[in-house]
């Protein structure tokens, strides 16, 4: 097989119902009459194999080189096979049946089993003999560029198959344009999906259309959002399904998937609804359908098997529906070593029978490889395998850009080995996959290296989700990995770069990147919080130590102040004894006594002053005694200056126990008494007297008024 299949995005296969003279034809006509041949336009299908016009008369004297095989290998079989499509018919016609009857039909089959192969051998077929129908073809697991981002995109892939249809004037590129922006409108519901049927009626009035949705389980094993997933299934359903009866229903719905996938549908209850309703099971075949398969292809080419070699070849095979690859596998190789006309027990022997046979050929096609090139293969292969959770590994389709572009030219020897298949995308991007999930499930080489690379391969399943996710998102940071997965995966990178794609390495690198520059954001901010903590804490302790030191400033000023009280009290005391001891004495000289007046003087005032705080202390009764005559003493004698202060008043009362209340509205700083002590004169703060009449208030000291 070369890896030239057909280019662009949406191709069409005409072939002739006649297998004599079948041909393929890039485009989308409609369907006519070449002479005596029916011609079939599948519009969207992507043929993976190219296939050569052959024209042989299938008659005796043929040339036994030049028979075409009939067997399909590992391919499925499709329109332009469907004269050697045998086992099939009791399917084919209930698929049949269900068209008048329904406009969503469900098929559900192992893989292996032949699910496209009834579609689009048997079914398309049968419909077009019935003449008036419309075909076209597409696969949910389409993964477009937009915005520079890679998207999986149901929308899009149902949009390129309604496209040709829904605006059949328009030119390819167009139509490109016209399947982008439809893709958005039905996603967003701006368009309905009802809405672009009618107009593919409108367009074509006489004809139905049947959408054939091909490999339906890359719904599941592409699509990881279940958002996306679900809305999916929702237009769908929405738009197409209806549990009534529709024999003229305008399109018809039918979509191939996996059995082991059911589980998968069931869990979303609407889809379960059209399962439980609708769906078509595909059984294995019994031993007579494959006696059909085996025997009739080779016998309408004139072909015989050796006496008892179908009977052996249905011995090996198990009553499995998925093992029916391997016999057309089995039956390919077999028809490469015919002799003459004849299939023979000793070919069947040398290829490794049926569970030999495609493992065989795998080993071979790989042994021939250098050193170099089967460490390539296995990295590639590894990649077209994606690991089942909960079912049997699948194939997976990969682009050109993600195996590398060393990588292709090697990718196109696996191609004409037939081990793989290429094609574009509808993004017209280079493809790859496995040819069927049969060498994935049979052949020991590949199975043992996604045993060995299991853990690898789904963590990068994993990855790639995410990687999605973050070109969804324009690449915004909150989508890069962080924690323990940025860690495992620095960890992969570290171990198998070669394995990752360009686009893979840079979502780590930047998941990487974004994490080293928040720890050192992070580690500045710490510094700063430390910094400022300190500072904190250098100026609580500085605070601290202040009122510790005023504290003890404090303190130490009590204990003066209370030492200086105790001396004052002393000093009283002793002051007043010297003073009466000094009045006593009253033959001293007159120098004597003007000094003494002045020592007098001073002592007096340092006692009045440093007495005002012992005013309203109890004194025992001596002491009040000496206080009371120390006072007294203390009258100025006639003709002598009156040196008495305002505290001589307080001493005075207090010394008479007599204390004087007297009520201010203001403050008072000064106060003043007559000689005679009966009258007081007190001054406010702002040298105006209280009642603002008069500067001085004079006061009766024996009333207080």
């Amino acid at each position: 097989m070369s890896d030239s299949a057909f280019q662009g995005n949406a191709h069409s296969i005409k072939i002739g119902q006649d297998v004599n003279s079948s041909t393929i034809i890039s485009g989308d006509g409609n369907v006519g009459v070449q002479g005596d041949r029916a011609i079939i336009t599948i519009t969207n299908y992507y043929y993976y194999e190219d296939t050569k016009v052959v024209t042989v008369e299938y008659t005796d004297t043929a040339d036994d080189e030049n028979l075409p095989c009939p067997y399909r290998g590992l391919f499925h079989f499709g329109p332009d096979d469907a004269e050697f499509f045998y086992g099939r018919e009791v399917f084919v016609e209930e698929l049949l049946v269900s068209t008048k009857k329904c406009n969503f039909i469900p098929i559900l089959g192992a893989s292996g089993s032949g699910k496209s192969s009834v579609v689009l051998a048997g079914l398309v077929p049968k419909l077009q003999q019935e003449g008036h129908w419309k075909f076209t073809h597409f696969r949910p697991g389409v993964v477009r560029k937009k915005e520079l981002r890679s998207i999986f995109d149901p929308f899009y892939a149902i949009a390129t198959a309604l496209v040709p249809l829904y605006t059949p004037h328009l030119d390819k590129t167009k139509q490109l344009a016209q399947a982008s922006d439809l893709a958005d409108l039905l996603r967003d519901g701006k368009i309905l999906l009802s809405d672009v049927i009618a107009a593919i009626q409108q367009n074509y009035p006489n004809h139905r259309v049947l959408l054939i949705a091909d490999q339906f389980e890359e719904i599941y094993t592409i699509c990881h959002e279940e958002n996306i997933r679900r809305h999916f299934l929702d237009i769908l359903i929405d738009n197409i399904y209806s549990p009534i009866v529709q024999s003229q229903s305008p399109l018809v719905l039918v979509l191939a998937m996996r059995a082991d996938f059911l589980g998968n549908a069931l869990s979303y209850r609407p889809f379960a609804d059209v399962l439980r309703n609708a769906d078509i099971k595909l059984g294995a075949m019994n031993r007579q359908e494959l006696s059909q398969v085996i025997e009739k292809p080779a016998e309408k080419l004139g072909v015989k098997f050796e006496a008892g070699l179908v009977e052996r070849i249905l011995d090996d095979v198990e009553d499995e529906p998925g093992n029916l690859p391997l016999v057309e596998f089995a039956l390919t190789l077999l028809w490469q070593r015919r002799t003459g006309k004849q299939l023979s027990h000793a070919a069947y022997d040398a290829i490794g029978q049926v569970e030999g046979a495609l493992a065989n050929y795998a080993d071979d096609k790989y042994d021939r490889l250098i050193q170099v090139e089967q460490e390539q293969t296995r990295r590639i292969l590894i990649q077209l395998v994606r690991p089942g959770e909960g079912t049997e590994d699948t194939r997976r389709l990969a682009t050109k850009e993600e195996l590398g572009e060393e990588n292709w030219f090697l990718v196109q020897q696996l191609a004409d080995a037939r081990l793989v298949v290429t094609s574009r995308n509808a993004a017209g991007q280079e493809t790859v996959e496995v040819v069927h999930e049969a060498l994935i499930q049979n052949w020991v080489k590949l199975r043992q290296w996604m045993e060995t690379d299991r853990d690898f391969r789904a963590w990068q399943e994993r990855l790639r989700t995410a990687l999605r996710q973050w070109e969804e998102t324009k690449r915004d940071e909150g989508a890069l990995l962080r924690g323990v997965p940025l860690a495992v995966a620095e960890e992969w990178l570290r171990k198998r770069p070669v394995d990752l794609s360009v686009t893979e390495q840079q979502y780590i690198r930047r998941s990487a990147e974004l994490r080293d520059r928040l720890l050192q954001e992070e580690e500045e901010r710490r510094q700063r919080e430390l910094e400022a903590a300190r500072k904190i804490a250098e100026e609580s302790e500085a605070r601290r130590t202040a009122e510790e030191k005023a504290r003890q400033e404090a303190e130490q000023r009590a204990e003066q102040q209370a030492n200086a009280n105790k001396q004052l009290r002393r000093g009283a005391v002793a002051l007043g004894a010297s003073l009466l001891v000094a009045i006593g004495a009253g033959g001293i000289a007159w120098n004597n006594q003007q000094k003494a007046l002045q020592r007098e003087l001073t002592a007096r005032q340092n006692f009045y002053t440093s007495s005002l705080n012992l005013a309203n202390q109890n004194f025992d009764k001596a002491q009040i005694i000496q206080f009371a005559n120390l006072i007294d003493n203390l009258k100025p004698q006639s003709n002598q200056k009156d040196l008495r202060g305002f505290e001589w008043y307080y001493f005075w009362k207090l010394a008479h126990s007599d204390k004087l209340t007297i009520q201010h509205d203001q403050a008072v700083t000064s106060v003043a008494i007559s000689p005679d002590g009966k009258t007081l004169a007190t001054i406010n703060s702002n040298g105006r007297t209280m009642n603002s009449k008069n500067s001085v208030k004079l006061w009766d000291m024996a009333t207080g008024k």
